[in-house]
């Protein structure tokens, strides 16, 4: 029998001595639910966020338009990214350390 068959019955072999096992024959357990939903939350809030400054930065800021357009094509979403990700770490450790 070749190496590959060797390891697809010894394979075998480790599933069927449990009743429920996982991956290569380790024990599993379930975890909590991940917040998800909060991640999304604080997305669309950064974004809402980043259309309100990019409106600030049009409307009240005397900038020039060379510096406007990178600002808002570019810089802007960059930040807004960054930051949304940022807090998106945060409600990860905290999900973490809350076990």
């Amino acid at each position: 029998m070749s190496k590959e068959g060797d390891i697809a019955v010894e394979l075998l072999e480790v599933t069927t001595e449990h009743n429920n096992p996982g991956l290569l024959g380790r024990e599993e357990d379930h975890g909590r639910y991940y917040p998800a939903f909060y991640e999304r939350i604080v997305l669309l809030f950064c974004i809402i966020g980043a259309s309100w400054v990019g409106y600030w930065m049009w409307t009240e800021t005397n900038w020039s338009a060379l510096a406007l357009w990178p600002a808002t094509v570019c810089a802007l979403p960059l930040a807004t990214l960054v930051v949304a990700e940022i807090l998106g770490k945060i409600i990860q450790r905290i999900h973490v350390t809350s076990e």
